[in-house]
């Protein structure tokens, strides 16, 4: 398999970017936010991953499935009621390109039959690189690896799916940038966004220093177990250029995919 000599982007959305919260409290999708996002993403050029979190508020919607008394099936079931329709939503927002949706779980990045199928069937996609989008989730109804914290909490919320990505794409294509949406202006300190960090400074008690043990509300994961796992993806010596930006300003989005610094790069 020769390399692609293209850049692909790969765009990360954790739930808190894709949902609001009404004055009661309770969450529900943000469609505006997803119909903003998605035009920046219509208009743009290039071969371009989503890695997108809101299957489970999806699911909510279509059936709260509230009689499953455990916590975590029921969240695997929501999810898998919420999927297809998550997929659905992103395809209307994209209407130049198709949407393809695609549900893995961490162990097809191990396994070498499955890592390699992962790998010829993106290679094949973006020959032509304006005619689909691939949107990624973790397959929750298999496996519960995205719903809780597992491994000594050291992914959740896709970040660790999206870094995997990275790494395999980093493969095929000549230059891989991923872009991690959050519900901030970027890692921010002292309520300011740190525009550079470099990935030598993150040892765990510089970012545990910087960002705290805070999880979002409702997410999986937060920005120290975030930086973690992308300290332990550059660390690999990898071709892949990585931004933190608000997933709540589609404007932000439309920077960096013009190649503007917004919010925090990571080099």
């Amino acid at each position: 398999m020769e390399k692609l000599l293209k850049k692909i982007t790969i765009i990360k959305y954790g739930t808190n970017t894709l949902v609001k919260k009404n004055e009661s409290g309770d969450f529900s999708i943000d469609y505006v936010n997803i119909k903003n996002q998605g035009g920046v993403i219509n208009n743009f050029d290039g071969p371009i991953i989503i890695v997108s979190s809101g299957a489970v508020g999806l699911g909510k919607t279509v059936n709260g499935f509230d009689y499953i008394e455990d916590g975590i099936i029921r969240k695997r079931v929501l999810s898998a009621a919420g999927n297809p329709h998550l997929s659905m939503e992103w395809n209307k927002v994209i209407p130049n390109k198709t949407v393809l949706q695609a549900l893995i779980t961490h162990k097809d990045f191990t396994n070498d039959a499955s890592k390699e199928s992962l790998k010829s069937i993106i290679y094949n996609i973006y020959q032509n690189p304006n005619n689909a989008v691939v949107q990624v989730n973790d397959n929750d109804f298999i496996t519960d690896e995205e719903l809780k914290l597992v491994r000594g909490g050291d992914f959740g919320d896709n970040d660790k799916t999206a870094t995997l990505l990275a790494e395999i794409c980093a493969e095929i294509f000549g230059e891989v940038e991923l872009i991690i949406n959050t519900s901030s202006d970027g890692v921010t300190k002292d309520g300011k966004s740190v525009t550079e960090l470099k990935n030598s400074d993150l040892n765990d008690q510089y970012i545990e220093s910087l960002c705290g043990e805070n999880k979002s509300d409702i997410g999986t994961g937060g920005m120290a177990n975030k930086l973690k796992i992308i300290r332990d993806l550059l660390n690999k010596g990898l071709n892949i250029s990585i931004s933190v930006i608000n997933g709540k300003k589609p404007e932000q989005l439309k920077k960096v995919l013009n190649g503007e610094v917004v919010n925090t790069r990571i080099i």
